[in-house]
């Protein structure tokens, strides 16, 4: 039994290295993460993503805190700004409510 356990990993660590050599490098693969946030993938693009996500723990771990700061973001863009920051307490109530007006008015 272990033999075959040894075989298979041998053989997956064999595949994994051969795709490594042939697929796309790390920083071009970041690039057509990032590109997947924006638009859709070519199905040649999808596929290369998919192979090198799964030799790459890297871009694995990119692409998951990309996930997760996107998903924070859109949870939180209707949420008002903090008009409480402690860095304004020493400014005259004028001077906080032109900051506050600016800041609403940016969005």
């Amino acid at each position: 039994m272990s033999t075959q356990i040894d075989w298979y990993e041998k053989t997956k660590h064999a595949i994994r290295y051969w795709l490594l050599r042939r697929l796309p490098t790390c920083k071009q693969t970041v690039e057509v993460i990032s590109q997947s946030m924006e638009r859709r993938l070519t199905l040649r693009e999808q596929v290369l993503l998919k192979l090198h996500l799964w030799v790459c723990l890297w871009c694995l771990w990119y692409l998951e805190h990309l996930q997760v700061m996107r998903n924070t973001m859109r949870a939180h863009a209707d949420d008002p700004p903090e008009m409480s920051l402690p860095n304004l307490e020493g400014l005259s109530t004028a001077a906080r409510e032109r900051i506050k007006r600016n800041i609403t008015n940016t969005k």
